[in-house]
């Protein structure tokens, strides 16, 4: 496990959740723009850390497409982020190829 100042360097750029990945409830994210996905049927969730201090949460919604919402990120420290005013999630792992999360 990495420590929090590294950690948050990985909250930047543009996510897709990766969900045949996941271990539990730690949810896997690969780059948006650089992994290969396999195919699904269900559409999925993204996140994108582009803009400092925000997020921009893909999500699908009632017609399976994306529907875009950009929250404030917050950093509260021990890898934890507040995402608006109510979700709260933890850096497990940050790197290059991979972001693990787990909801808090």
């Amino acid at each position: 496990m990495m420590g929090a100042e590294q950690q948050s360097a990985g909250l930047s750029g543009a996510w897709t959740h990766s969900f045949e990945e996941d271990e539990g409830n730690i949810q896997v994210y690969r780059p948006s723009n650089s992994f290969t996905f396999p195919p699904a049927r269900r559409v999925r969730d993204t996140l994108d850390f582009s803009a400092p201090g925000q997020v921009v949460a893909g999500v699908p919604g009632p017609d399976d497409k994306l529907q875009r919402t950009t929250s404030s990120l917050t950093s509260m420290g021990m890898g934890r982020y507040r995402i608006g005013d109510m979700r709260v999630i933890e850096v497990i792992q940050s790197a290059g190829d991979i972001l693990k999360l787990r909801p808090a």
